[in-house]
């Protein structure tokens, strides 16, 4: 059994945001400072429209709430149940109820994600894989894959986290393609070893080549065809976005698949990337307070099963302290 969800800082953030804006507890300067906190990173406004949505259709289910009269009272064995239903904590928790059924299904945590997937892994975990006709998996930390092969395609969906492919060639005996699915784009084997790794607003990600080519093609999402298509050769990495298209990365496709190895390269990211990403590794949150700290470029060469002795070593190196609450790992 995984582990519990942890909060991501990011949502967290944006549920913070939301629920002030939509109870107009904003001040002019607040609001300025939540349209910079949305214009700061594309995940920003991503995972605030997600809760936006949430919070719509939790108003919309209180609007349109109407308690029916209450029907003369049955006798027999069943009077005490309907009396029950009537009580006004019973109509709460229906309600209740159909609010969190809206929230897992707009914001669903991974647990939820993870129900009928054929494969998934807990923090720190690194699964490996052998698929139906012979292609290679190394499955990472905090990740779900689903299989679905048909009579044409070698299908896979990577919904969280990150794996390393390694499928059959196509040949006369296998002329199928093998692809890649995520959230945001398909992977589709030119090769026989690639990289593709899901980001927390699920719609982006990254991909890097270790043998061969790949082929990536973006989802629809408006942006201009030369933008939402290429092939990448052996050595080549890049982030792909509905809002940054694809973007060449600096780390290398072996630094990004560190993690089989047991090794996280962080490589010219602020302090609260860092913390995000080695937030894949441990349960808890994470949190990184002041804009100053939050900015703050590190490099690092983090092993996995060390992920607690170098969040404090960064803290060090940046003279901040960090403080351990239950659950929340705190920077500050």
């Amino acid at each position: 059994m995984n582990p519990p969800d942890s909060v991501d800082p990011i949502e967290r953030k944006a549920a913070d945001w939301v629920m002030r804006y939509r109870q107009g507890r904003l001040g002019p300067a607040e609001q300025a400072a939540y349209r910079r906190w949305l214009a700061a990173d594309p995940r920003h406004a991503t995972a605030a429209q997600r809760i936006d949505r949430a919070w719509q259709a939790s108003a919309v289910l209180r609007q349109g709430y109407v308690r029916p009269p209450r029907p003369a009272r049955a006798a027999g064995p069943l009077a005490w149940l309907q009396a029950a239903w009537h009580r006004p904590w019973a109509s709460g928790a229906s309600f209740t109820g159909l609010a969190l059924a809206c929230w897992l299904w707009l914001a669903p945590p991974f647990w939820v994600q993870g129900l009928g997937a054929d494969y998934h892994t807990g923090y720190g975990e690194v699964r490996h894989v052998t698929l139906g006709d012979g292609s290679q998996v190394e499955l990472g930390s905090r990740s779900i894959l689903s299989v679905a092969y048909d009579g044409q395609r070698r299908s896979v969906r990577l919904k969280r986290g990150e794996a390393i492919f390694t499928p059959s060639p196509v040949r006369d005996t296998e002329p199928r393609p093998f692809t890649v699915h995520t959230p945001g784009a398909t992977i589709t084997a030119r090769g026989t070893r690639y990289l593709v790794g899901v980001d927390q607003d699920d719609r982006s990600g990254w991909v890097g080549v270790l043998q061969h080519s790949v082929e990536i093609n973006l989802l629809p999402h408006g942006l201009d065809e030369a933008s939402a298509s290429a092939v990448l050769q052996q050595g080549d990495s890049l982030y792909f976005g509905p809002h940054t298209g694809l973007k060449p990365l600096e780390q290398s496709p072996q630094e990004l698949a560190s993690w089989e190895a047991g090794r996280v390269v962080l490589r010219q990211q602020t302090l609260a990337q860092a913390a995000e990403h080695l937030g894949r590794y441990r349960a808890g949150l994470i949190l990184v307070r002041g804009e100053a700290l939050r900015r703050l470029p590190v490099n690092a060469v983090v092993r996995v099963d060390h992920v607690e002795d170098a969040l404090r070593q960064l803290a060090e190196q940046a003279h901040a302290r960090v403080l351990e609450l239950p659950g929340v790992l705190l920077i500050f």
